[in-house]
């Protein structure tokens, strides 16, 4: 039972370093704007899809955090060659909280952070892999300072021996604010969108192979200044993907 619980919690600290990770990347890349003009919207849909593109690719992001997830599976599974089961977890549930904070070198931050995740069986046949979290994430730096929100929901499928790739449905919304020290760089509120339904993982590489996503950000600058864009994501495979926005605008995305 104690090897079970050490798997288990090994598994969700990969999975909390990679949301944690998002929520700064959320925080800082959605503010990457310089606009002056009050004539001109606060953001494009280029702006729009550098902020899409970090929240999926960076480090820590939306992509890494499905690679962690299979990682996890991965994990659980493995038991088998210890003579355990992956259906030992069967209805079982795991919760925690984490909260942090620090500064230094003229950047400070916090973040709490909660989370569950657990495995649905049928008949003690593994059947789904279901994750929660949500938390809250601040920076602070010399020329502005960002908080947000996050939540993020996924449930993995695809457990069976007989299947090549998993099979992972997904929805991440954060809400995040930043507030300018600098007269060189507005301030805004933001907001994402992601969901998806079909992505396909494969189970020897870890990668995402094919799936679509639905991909929307909305927010308003310090100026008045509205805007709105969504959008498709398809994911090629090779860690490539194509970001193209509902009204103009095709973006590449890669990782």
């Amino acid at each position: 039972m104690k090897r079970q619980n050490l798997t288990f919690a090994k598994g969700k600290s990969t999975l909390l370093l990679m949301f944690l990770a998002a929520g700064i990347s959320f925080g800082v890349t959605s503010c990457s704007k310089d606009d002056k003009d009050e004539a001109t919207p606060g953001v494009t849909n280029e702006n729009a899809a550098v902020m899409v593109s970090q929240s999926v690719t960076s480090q820590g992001g939306l992509v890494t955090q499905i690679e962690a997830s299979t990682l996890t599976v991965s994990a659980l599974e493995a038991r088998k060659a210890e003579g355990g089961r992956l259906s030992d977890f069967c209805g079982k549930t795991e919760k925690d909280t984490v909260a942090f904070s620090g500064n230094g070198n003229g950047t400070s931050f916090s973040y709490a952070l909660y989370w569950s995740y657990g495995l649905q069986c049928l008949q003690d046949i593994p059947s789904a892999f279901n994750f929660e979290a949500n938390g809250t994430i601040s920076l602070g730096m010399e020329k502005f300072s960002s908080s947000s929100t996050y939540a993020s929901q996924y449930t993995l499928r695809g457990l069976g021996a007989n299947s090549a790739n998993w099979e992972i449905s997904q929805k991440y919304d954060a809400t995040g604010k930043l507030e300018s020290k600098t007269t060189d760089m507005p301030s805004y509120t933001s907001e994402i969108h992601y969901e998806s339904t079909d992505i396909k993982v494969s189970k020897t590489t870890h990668m995402i192979v094919s799936g679509t996503a639905t991909a929307k950000i909305s927010g308003k600058d310090s100026k008045g200044n509205a805007f709105s864009y969504s959008g498709m994501i398809t994911f090629k495979g090779n860690k490539k993907a194509t970001y193209v926005i509902s009204g103009g605008g095709t973006f590449e995305l890669q990782w």
